[in-house]
């Protein structure tokens, strides 16, 4: 077995971060500092230390979602002491780990799980699972404006992939504190995973995300979960979400 894989199936983490700490000389193979994450081991055989803790093979796999509020980063620690979505599930094991990020002031739809192959599934780019959002937005963007969101724009992290985007409704606001007076609605549907991507875009077309909550991953959606709470994945939803 690859050495990235057995420590992501034991859920200490995503397969992209094991292979960052593997790189980083964070993880060693019976004593020796390794840094190539396909080094092949004996799973039955060999002592693996992650960050100094030994790696165990993992007895339960766990799999939840978590409706995120405003204001937690999505990491499992913070060095400056800022609040974590970890701080939400405190009374869960350790193991588990957020499933790709939504950014500090991103709300919705966020999941957990110890298990380094799902984990690897859904983040993977070449699966293409997409990922719907409720975007609130300063002024109303025009046609044309909406017509380059849909066919990719260029952000920071090169041009994003064609986007689905739909305009729920609009409302008046204070014109001194938001464009036009007006603040649009939309759903909007990526499966790409680029840095802070759905403010980028619309910041592309001129327009400030007020507010942005992602409500569904691939078959999964939020439903009527409440904000800052959590629930378990059923196996059905589990096996759709990995078909």
């Amino acid at each position: 077995m690859r050495l990235e894989k057995y420590i992501a199936t034991s859920g200490i983490a995503s397969r992209r971060a094991v292979k960052r700490a593997i790189r980083e000389g964070r993880v060693t193979v019976n004593g020796t500092d390794t840094f190539i994450p396909g080094h092949p081991i004996d799973a039955e055989k060999d002592f693996i230390e992650f960050e100094g803790k030994r790696v165990e093979p993992l007895t339960e796999r766990i799999y939840l979602m978590l409706n995120k509020p405003a204001g937690y980063l999505t990491t499992r620690r913070d060095e400056r002491g800022r609040p974590t979505v970890m701080d939400l599930l405190t009374d869960l094991p350790k193991s588990i780990y957020p499933v790709g990020r939504l950014d500090l002031e991103t709300e919705g739809l966020l999941l957990f799980t110890n298990d380094g192959n799902f984990a690897n599934h859904l983040m993977h780019p070449s699966h293409e699972i997409d990922k719907t959002y409720l975007a609130w937005v300063e002024g109303v963007p025009s046609q044309r404006a909406l017509e380059r969101f849909r066919n990719g724009i260029a952000i920071s992290s090169g041009k994003t992939a064609p986007a689905k985007i739909k305009q729920l409704n609009v409302k008046t606001a204070n014109s001194k504190k938001y464009k036009n007076g007006a603040v649009a609605k939309f759903r909007v549907i990526i499966h790409e995973g680029k840095k802070r991507q759905v403010r980028l875009m619309f910041k592309a077309i001129g327009h400030r995300v007020i507010r942005l909550k992602r409500i569904r991953i691939g078959t999964l959606g939020l439903g009527n979960l409440p904000q800052g709470q959590y629930r378990f994945l059923t196996p059905t939803e589990i096996a759709k979400l990995l078909a």
